[in-house]
């Protein structure tokens, strides 16, 4: 019996397609939901560093001071955690994944980081204190404050009475 099913698996998979596809004739298309890798737009970046403080891996480097943003594709797991948590939404999945190479090398993009905004100065209006005209025009004199006294209790001074003693002669 199981060579019978055998024999009509085998007759019925000649007469289908493949379900493979011919991947070095035709390119694979991504499908929905694939995660490739991280690709950044420069231009909209702003430098603050979400996306670094949230890549599990730590393979996001940014640089404010520099302007440089650095991704090592060999430690990236492709999680999306900096996509999700840019605040520019200047970073994006591409779905192909990234090119085979003869070295691993880091990918270091430049841009120009945004002015530091700077805060205004703001002068402090005085703080007025508030006055009540009767104590305003007192002069303010220290008191001194009476020292309680304390006496001491008398005490008698016991006066040791010379006793006789005997002497022995």
């Amino acid at each position: 019996m199981s060579y019978l099913a055998f024999a009509l698996e085998m007759l019925g998979n000649m007469f289908k397609p493949p379900v493979t596809t011919d991947y070095p004739i035709k390119p694979r298309t991504p499908v929905e939901g694939d995660r490739g890798k991280v690709v950044i737009d420069i231009s909209k970046c702003i430098f603050c560093g979400s996306c670094q403080r949230n890549c599990p891996a730590d393979a996001i480097t940014v640089n404010r001071a520099k302007g440089t943003w650095e991704i090592n594709p060999f430690s990236c797991v492709q999680c999306r955690g900096c996509v999700d948590n840019c605040p520019k939404k200047c970073l994006s999945m591409d779905p192909m994944y990234t090119a085979p190479a003869t070295e691993k090398a880091n990918i270091l993009v430049q841009g120009t980081p945004p002015p530091i905004p700077q805060r205004p100065v703001v002068a402090k209006p005085p703080v007025a204190k508030p006055a009540v005209a009767a104590e305003a025009s007192a002069p303010v004199v220290p008191v001194k404050a009476a020292e309680p006294k304390i006496e001491a209790p008398a005490v008698k001074a016991e006066t040791p009475v010379a006793a006789e003693v005997p002497s022995k002669e």
